[in-house]
């Protein structure tokens, strides 16, 4: 049996989570609210900057890539405001140049996606300072490594059940999407959309669709034919399908 430890100096600290993906939302939140953190959801860059303004939260974690105003952009115009809190960078591209973005773009830090709950509390130690007693409870995640998904969700069913179905919800007609872009020869928006299906599949273990995903916007990335384009996009369609069908 493995435990996570869950920490407890952050107890009442408030923090604003911006990321358009549902299930991202309701991982991260999980992880927050059982250290006793007050979080705030939002979906958008636009969003953010709003919501900030109005409850100045003691952290941001912020997602790079969102439709309109993406994080970066989202950043930039905080620190212009004079916001000076800390700001974290989250995206499933994490190369050093999309980690030099994020700290030029006024940004304190930065984690990759599929998040790891121990780099999270990292990421918290590095930032915040403890508000409460320094200690930290163990919640068991029966039966589960320490990287399998059961172990990301601190072996909640019912939250990872939960993100599955936003996971669907979000996703289910992505295939769809892709073959009108792939027609009308879309690659930016190909790549953004089976970017944002890449890092959700990950953080919910789904190995099949992530590889899928990352095979299509390495090929895209290369100018691959629409032939073979298509075939991942059916694919993943698929797979998009058996996921649909679970109950």
């Amino acid at each position: 049996m493995q435990s996570v430890s869950i920490p407890r100096e952050f107890r009442g600290r408030h923090i604003l989570v911006a990321d358009d993906n549902a299930s991202n939302r309701i991982i991260i939140r999980q992880w927050l609210t059982m250290a006793g953190i007050r979080v705030e959801l939002v979906g958008t860059g636009r969003e953010a900057c709003s919501a900030i303004a109005d409850s100045d939260p003691d952290l941001v974690f912020m997602d790079v890539r969102m439709p309109g105003m993406d994080g970066i952009e989202a950043a930039q115009q905080l620190r212009r405001s004079g916001f000076s809190k800390p700001i974290i960078g989250l995206s499933a591209a994490s190369s050093r140049a999309d980690q030099n973005a994020c700290l030029s773009a006024g940004m304190s830090d930065f984690l990759a996606k599929p998040i790891d709950v121990d780099e999270l509390w990292g990421c918290l130690t590095r930032w915040l300072k403890p508000c409460g007693v320094v200690e930290s409870a163990a919640n068991p995640a029966t039966g589960s490594s320490e990287n399998s998904v059961e172990a990301r969700f601190l072996g909640n069913a019912v939250t990872l059940r939960r993100a599955h179905e936003a996971f669907v919800a979000c996703h289910r007609d992505d295939a769809l999407k892709l073959k009108s872009m792939l027609a009308d020869e879309d690659y930016t928006g190909m790549t953004n959309l089976v970017h944002a299906l890449k890092g959700s599949a990950a953080t919910l273990g789904l190995n099949a669709l992530t590889e899928l995903a990352l095979a299509l916007e390495r090929k895209i990335q290369v100018n691959t034919g629409p032939q073979e384009l298509q075939q991942l996009i059916d694919w993943i369609d698929d797979q998009l399908a058996l996921l649909s069908e679970r109950p």
